[in-house]
């Protein structure tokens, strides 16, 4: 009978772990997004040795946004920023943010980082 009970409350113990471990995992891979939230960041321009601020809010529009601040965006390279302007220049504007993974160098992957940072 004592050892039903040991037995009972070792497995409580168990899975009371595994569901702090899952909460701890959850939080921690949660992605960071700011909403209507300004920034100061310095960009650097490959140009020129001139560093400029940028003040950006996200989520930003990819229909406005510079290329400038879409570096602002972790996950997305200076070369990726201009393939998005550049896009959206000769395709036209975007109706939707899924849109960007027609973009060479935009996976699925890139796309689930930069998405929630990212607005039409």
């Amino acid at each position: 009978m004592k050892s039903d009970k040991k037995q009972t409350l070792v497995m409580i113990g168990i899975v009371l772990l595994i569901l702090a471990g899952i909460l701890l995992y959850i939080t921690m891979s949660a992605p960071k997004v700011y909403e209507n939230k300004e920034f100061s960041t310095t960009v650097t321009k490959s140009t020129t040795t001139e560093k400029e601020t940028v003040k950006v809010s996200y989520p930003l529009n990819i229909n406005t946004a510079s290329v400038e601040e879409l570096m602002t965006v972790e996950g997305l390279t200076e070369k990726t920023a201009f393939a998005i302007v550049a896009y959206r220049e000769q395709v036209g504007e975007y109706s939707d943010v899924s849109e960007i993974m027609n973009i060479k160098g935009i996976g699925e992957k890139t796309y689930f980082k930069v998405a929630p940072y990212l607005e039409v």
